[in-house]
């Protein structure tokens, strides 16, 4: 049961709050700083500080080249930003998601949050009609594109705040608590089979072992663990975000759990040509290599 405070307590404390805000005054300047004392105040002034930051140093220099977003090179790593319209980073995050993931926010999307989901650069196909459908399912898809996107930016740490990650637990729990289970397990099998990260892994490792140096465990170790660390990373957040699908759902209905969908997925895109099945370390019944043994044991070679 809640604890609930007499009236006179409740009559106290809102005179209290409003005489602790009254040196703000009632003009602009004044509610301004009122909505930063509220949920989402912190991680607003974050932003605000970090855009000046970028606006002073902007006119000292400004960066003269312009990444395609859709380049040609089959490599993988991502170590350079994308130039996606203020991309969420893994420590920020767009004002009112995280407050309004947790409420499970289902009022009208503006047209500011669809188009940075419509325009994103790791959008997949079905992402921005998916997001249409309320805010909060907005701010989900949308932490789905920034999945992909930290994850090949970024070769360590976090892929998405912690926050935003307990954030789209809440959200998914609520749901499920709806009676929407199997939407939401439809959400997760649609992002891995639209993911872009799985075609551009897919072009890497095709190119890896097309390499006349792919029997060679020192070359094709250095460039599998670039896609075996990323896909590890991704697997465990999706494991974390989706783990309520894994108590309460797919064991009902027979169906695999998130990491072995993943997985499935991973074996089916990216590991399963025959080039693959020939190569020399790959059949090889015993290889000295912890990767290797991980990626063999993982994708059923050997």
């Amino acid at each position: 049961m809640f604890e609930t405070s007499a009236p006179n307590d409740s009559k106290d404390q809102k005179i209290g709050s409003v005489e602790r805000c009254a040196g703000l005054g009632n003009e602009s300047g004044g509610q301004l700083a009122r909505s930063y004392l509220g949920l989402v105040g912190s991680s607003t002034l974050k932003m605000t500080m970090a855009e000046i930051a970028r606006g002073t140093t902007k006119g000292v220099k400004q960066n003269s080249e312009d990444a395609s977003p859709r380049r040609g090179s089959h490599l993988t790593p991502r170590n350079n930003v994308d130039k996606n319209s203020d991309a969420m980073l893994s420590y920020s995050e767009p004002r009112g998601m995280w407050f309004g993931l947790l409420i499970n926010d289902m009022s009208p999307v503006s047209e500011e949050d669809l188009a940075r989901v419509s325009t994103h650069r790791w959008n997949y196909q079905g992402a921005t009609e998916l997001a249409k459908q309320g805010r909060s399912i907005c701010f989900f898809v949308w932490c789905l594109l920034e999945l992909q996107r930290n994850v090949q930016v970024g070769e360590e740490g976090e892929i998405l705040n912690k926050r935003l990650v307990e954030a789209c637990k809440a959200f998914l729990r609520c749901q499920c608590r709806e009676g929407r289970m199997g939407e939401m397990y439809q959400i997760l099998s649609h992002f891995i089979s639209n993911s872009l990260v799985f075609y551009e892994w897919e072009r890497f490792v095709k190119v890896i072992f097309e390499d006349p140096r792919s029997n060679q465990e020192k070359f094709l170790v250095l460039h599998l663990e670039q896609v075996w660390g990323r896909y590890c990373r991704l697997k465990a957040v999706l494991e974390n975000i989706f783990d309520y699908l894994d108590s309460r759902f797919v064991w009902q209905h027979r169906l695999p759990k998130v990491g072995e969908l993943v997985r499935q997925h991973m074996k089916r895109r990216c590991f399963s040509s025959e080039l693959i099945a020939k190569n020399d370390l790959i059949a090889s019944p015993s290889v000295r290599d912890e990767t290797l043994k991980q990626v063999k044991y993982a994708f059923g070679f050997g």
